[in-house]
């Protein structure tokens, strides 16, 4: 997920993101919260299920499949590679021809990584970027390190992974609404209306966007002080304790973002910004106001998502920051060089080997970005696998750790099924000696019909759209219990569009004069409402524009064609840039390969990424989490984690569905080897913590 991207009138490194983020995990603690006031029937079940350990299926080594996986996105990929690191055989089955999810790259039928002038041309349809420094979502940097340790000993060296530099904004990014004469830079934003105020064609009392000089301080519109208040109370709570801090915010689980501005957030509570011309002290924000910060901020019809999932979305932006030194202001992002498709690549690369990440890899790893301390019994940062511009600043300190000795090469061994699409998941308590177990419908490719396959446990990581099957007579699955199927069918996802606009000269890297760096996004009132500026390829002649947008905007743009959906893309970049002809600048329509619209995607079920609604949180996460039918299925993906929209939610619930499996296992010393290799992700029903 990456909505948040600009705020006007402010640098979201500096203000939005202002609060200190407290040492640990903010979302950990979240989920514990969670689970411990609202997940009663969640730890009854996982206390049941635990008492009916399956120690029959632990030995050295397992030789048969133990654990079938459905779905080759991230969720699927990292349950197995912690399965095979463990030697607990897994097959993986994706209905694609390629493995990712919806991480996706996009490359031009004229890209070319060793030409320069096509070297650039290709663009993200999915995740594009990671914050570099967040403790929540390191663990992300940790698995390309190491598979990347285990690509290289196998002589694989060409699928290993590296990270660059993701620009995440700039001072020179454009921005342009309401009919504005000509378009704006970041660095002009602070004081503009926009366009928004009643005396410029907009709906904005002016009082909201008139400059503000206080007898203290910088000039400021209120209008742009409006969310620092709103999260303000929250965000200095939860530092101060999470236990009181969520015990507030969860009393606003039942308001959407739009419904806690206007009906609970009061105009005194802007303290110091506020003007009596605003309204009476006990009013609410006027609809206006919720406009315009849902139009500048997000996205048409974002705000109708839970107050909740945005206040603490604040703390995944704001490990973006360099914790090694508060008073740097910049925020660090990093996406995987020559596109993020690698990452899952190489991923299915160490699958498909016998033996995958070792224990002595998997702690390097940790050491090496900072999950645990080095040799030296401190904290660095200094992977190997970053591109010169992705270098750290000064401030942080180097790793010190041994690196691993080097492996002995593998043979190969298939686990990663490609175009296996399960159409059908049976529990049958008869299996395995009547122990119970998982029974998979797999449609096979070519025309090889239909296979059944049978497991002890299953791990399901498909979106919650997807386990719509389409088959005549047959459902995805049978007699799940109510609250599972109710939590399936209602848990909110976020339709999201891209597309990638490829230009004969890359006109915005002149007029940005920042051509050997990214721009960051521009953002406009327009359809397509963002530009995301490449990171790379500057130094080519032509290049790719990238088009980003959310929610009703995604999905008014996802009805139309493929190429009228360029068209309208065209007319937002000429909307950003009337200086200059887009059209003639406009390398040529590529027939239905340069737009993606997740809400219509196959695989995707309905949407880009989970975000809870009003209330979901409390009511459906505990449930999302809760294996079925006495253990056997476990069900992953980004929604089942409170980092939804990111990687890491993938990996987290992954982790979590493995710890499922080895305590119903009694796999104890399984559980510290995962530990030991994976580090401890998060991952809620931690045994102590329930039985």
């Amino acid at each position: 997920m990456s909505y948040l991207s600009f705020k006007p009138g402010a640098n979201p490194s500096s203000d939005s993101l202002k609060a200190t983020k407290p040492k640990g995990s903010i979302k950990k603690a979240f989920s514990q919260w969670i689970l411990e006031n609202y997940g009663e029937k969640y730890r009854e079940e996982i206390h049941r299920q635990r008492s009916q350990k399956k120690a029959m299926y632990v030995t050295e080594k397992f030789d048969e499949p133990l654990v079938g996986i459905i779905g080759g996105g991230f969720a699927g990929l990292y349950s197995g590679l912690i399965l095979q690191s463990l030697g607990i055989e897994c097959e993986v089955f994706e209905a694609s021809d390629r493995v990712g999810g919806r991480i996706d790259t996009w490359y031009s039928t004229q890209y070319d990584p060793n030409n320069v002038d096509a070297a650039g041309l290709y663009g993200e349809v999915g995740g594009m970027r990671v914050p570099q420094f967040s403790a929540d979502m390191l663990p992300v940097q940790h698995l390309t390190l190491a598979v990347n340790s285990v690509l290289k000993y196998n002589g694989l060296e060409d699928k290993m992974v590296k990270w660059r530099k993701f620009y995440y904004n700039s001072d020179v990014q454009r921005l342009r609404f309401n009919n504005m004469k000509e378009p704006i830079t970041a660095a002009e934003a602070s004081l503009n209306s926009l366009n928004f105020g009643v005396n410029h064609g907009g709906d904005l009392d002016m009082v909201w966007v008139t400059e503000v000089t206080p007898a203290s301080g910088d000039p400021y519109l209120p209008i742009n002080m409006v969310l620092d208040k709103v999260n303000e109370r929250f965000l200095k709570k939860i530092d101060e304790s999470f236990e009181e801090g969520f015990k507030m915010l969860m009393e606003y689980d039942h308001y959407s973002m739009w419904g806690y501005l206007t009906n609970e957030f009061t105009l005194e509570q802007l303290e110091e910004y506020y003007d009596p011309k605003m309204g009476n002290p006990k009013d609410n924000l006027p609809y206006s106001v919720a406009s315009y910060l849902e139009t500048t901020n997000v996205g048409t019809g974002m705000y109708s998502v839970s107050f909740v999932e945005m206040v603490i979305a604040v703390y995944d932006w704001s490990g973006s920051k360099n914790p090694y030194d508060t008073s740097d202001p910049n925020v660090y992002m990093v996406t995987i060089d020559h596109g993020m498709q690698h990452f899952p690549d190489a991923c299915r690369a160490v699958l498909n080997l016998e033996d995958g990440v070792r224990q002595e890899d998997g702690y390097w790893a940790q050491a090496e970005i900072g999950m645990i301390k080095g040799s030296n019994d401190a904290y660095g940062y200094s992977p190997p696998n970053l591109t010169p511009d992705a270098e750290p600043p000064a401030t942080v300190p180097p790793a010190e750790v041994h690196k691993p000795s080097p492996g002995a090469p593998s043979k190969p061994k298939q686990r990663v099924f490609m175009q296996h699409r399960v159409t059908k998941v049976d529990y049958d308590e008869g299996l395995f000696k009547g122990n119970g177990g998982i029974r998979l419908t797999v449609q096979r490719p070519f025309g090889e019909g239909l296979a059944e396959k049978e497991y002890p446990f299953a791990i399901t990581t498909l979106p919650n759209g997807n386990y719509l099957n389409g088959q005549l007579r047959e459902n995805f699955f049978n007699n799940l219990s109510f609250s599972k199927a109710t939590a399936i069918r209602e848990s909110n996802y976020m339709p999201s569009f891209k597309a990638f606009i490829t230009f004969k000269n890359q006109f915005w890297a002149k007029l940005g004069k920042r051509q050997d760096k990214g721009l960051g996004v521009a953002a406009s009132d327009r359809p397509n409402r963002q530009i995301v500026y490449p990171s790379y390829g500057y130094e080519a002649k032509g290049g790719v524009l990238q088009i980003y947008c959310w929610a009703q905007d995604a999905e008014r743009m996802g009805a139309l064609s493929d190429k009228e959906r360029v068209y309208e893309c065209l007319k937002g970049i000429q909307y950003l840039y009337p200086e200059v002809d887009v059209y003639a600048e406009f390398a040529g329509y590529d027939p239905e390969t340069t737009t993606k619209t997740w809400f219509w995607d196959k695989h995707a079920g309905g949407g880009a990424f989970a975000l809870f609604g009003p209330g979901q949180f409390k009511n459906l996460y505990p449930t999302l989490l809760t294996p079925e039918f006495n253990g056997h299925l476990n069900f992953a993906g980004e929604c089942c984690s409170v980092h939804h929209g990111w990687i890491v939610g993938a990996l987290d619930s992954a982790y979590n569905a493995v710890l499922n499996i080895l305590e119903q296992m009694g796999a104890e010393e399984k559980i510290e080897q995962m530990k030991a290799t994976w580090g401890e992700l998060m991952a809620p029903d931690v045994s102590s913590n329930i039985v």
